[in-house]
């Protein structure tokens, strides 16, 4: 059975900042509130995107998250979708997304791709 938000994208507010135990890992922390109303259960791998930037990430829940969207730990996968202007907070589209988080090589990759 397909679930109706995996045909949805949602706009979210993202705050980056220091989780030391996942920043090896393509993890968000989503408010549980906002997962809510978006259709995510935690452990869904949700597309995150954002100016021409798409990474995967796990999902797991933190309360003290922005209501609004979430927290990304500071982090390869943090950098990438940031820019200079915007590195600390910046809004994304978040849609559930198929397979596995992201990983570091993937990331690696891209960015030497555009050199």
């Amino acid at each position: 059975m397909i679930r109706l938000t995996k045909l949805m994208k949602f706009e979210a507010n993202i705050v980056i900042a220091r989780l030391s135990q996942e920043s090896k890992k393509a993890t968000i922390y989503l408010h549980p509130e906002f997962a809510k109303r978006s259709g995510i259960n935690e452990g869904d791998v949700v597309s995150v995107a954002r100016a021409g930037k798409e990474l995967k990430f796990r999902v797991k829940f933190l309360e003290t998250a922005p209501e609004n969207g979430g927290i990304i730990p500071n982090s390869i996968f943090a950098n990438y979708l940031s820019d200079f202007g915007n590195f600390k907070s910046f809004k994304v589209d978040i849609e559930l997304g198929e397979g596995n988080e992201s990983i570091e090589e993937e990331v690696i990759s891209i960015i030497m791709q555009k050199k």
